[in-house]
């Protein structure tokens, strides 16, 4: 109980989301966004998990508890996703294409650590 549990169901991920702002479940950069992460290798989805909550695991409950909420932000599409890990919440730019998104997606989980993205 104390590590968290490892059965990752992804799809329970996508439907306990919330969505702030201009953010809905069918807006176009959610659906980019939730497209890109569902073709992510497992490493790469336990890494983006890592990134937004600071653990690698899921609550004990399942990953319909950890609620995390995804919002929308004025920065342009130049700027990488952030995340707040206190609270799940996930800082995602307005991105005109699935390939801008994945890449600076990929970008803000693979450097997440320390004060700086090198």
């Amino acid at each position: 109980m104390i590590v968290g549990n490892s059965n990752y169901n992804w799809e329970e991920l996508e439907e306990s989301a919330v969505y702030k702002g201009d953010y809905t479940a069918t807006h176009p950069t959610v659906r980019m966004f939730w497209e890109t992460f569902h073709a992510f290798p497992l490493e790469k989805k336990k890494k983006f998990l890592l990134f937004l909550t600071g653990s690698d695991r899921i609550p004990i409950y399942g990953m319909s508890s950890l609620r995390i909420i995804i919002q929308s932000t004025p920065s342009g599409e130049q700027y990488l996703p952030v995340a707040h890990t206190c609270y799940n919440l996930l800082d995602l730019p307005k991105y005109s294409s699935k390939e801008i998104l994945s890449a600076r997606l990929v970008q803000a989980i693979d450097h997440y650590e320390g004060f700086s993205l090198a």
